[in-house]
């Protein structure tokens, strides 16, 4: 049985209800000075931003991260907009060995107004449909291929976007909480939130 504990826990602690898209907007700009966000950014001090919401931590091709954050990644950390509010409450306390020399955020509010004004800049569903191919990408494309095209690591292991010419991809979401096996030996078994399985669910889908 595998947990993704990081990504559990970090859920759980459901940030302060976001308030202030413009507000963000503006107190974004301290990130500013290292991040780029939006159509054409690139990479700087910090990687690129666009499209964070829903990311696995560390995946942005083509830069240097800390072996810290390399590791968080590894370990299962999607950017949810509960984990995102946690790291700029405290960087360092969250990455103990981040190159981020950025202190954090003091105030609630301010944390909250970034975050609305990141989610702003993505739809709920596409925040979601990424959340979704994240955790695939992390914990099933080892054997499976999870994106539209290409072929499956594992011989034995079918396509994901096959899956709903098999059965109703929406029978999927409580197995997924409850525990999903399979009769392959070498599959092993995992657990996942509710939220996490509807993403999960909802990304399949979008391959039909």
């Amino acid at each position: 049985m595998r947990w993704m504990g990081l990504v559990i826990v970090l859920l759980l602690a459901a940030p302060a209800q976001a308030q202030n898209v413009e507000m963000g907007a503006q107190i974004f700009r301290q990130c500013a000075m290292c991040h780029e966000i939006g159509e054409g950014a690139r990479n700087r001090q910090g990687p690129l931003l666009t499209g964070i919401l829903g990311r696995r931590a560390a995946s942005v091709p083509d830069f240097p991260y800390s072996a810290a954050m390399e590791q968080l990644g590894a370990d299962g950390l999607v950017w949810t907009p509960e984990a995102v509010a946690s790291f700029i409450a405290k960087p360092r306390h969250f990455e103990p060995g981040t190159g981020m020399i950025f202190p954090g955020l003091k105030s609630q509010a301010d944390i909250d107004d970034v975050i609305a004004y990141l989610e702003s800049l993505q739809t709920p569903e596409a925040i979601e449909l990424r959340t979704g191919q994240a955790l695939l990408g992390l914990y099933c494309s080892g054997c499976h291929a999870i994106g539209p095209t290409g072929d499956s690591p594992h011989a034995a292991a079918p396509p994901f976007r096959t899956l709903h010419e098999r059965y109703d991809v929406g029978d999927l979401e409580e197995a997924l909480v409850e525990g999903l096996v399979s009769s392959h030996p070498d599959m092993p078994e995992f657990m996942f939130l509710p939220e996490q399985a509807v993403a999960i669910v909802k990304y399949l889908h979008s391959m039909e």
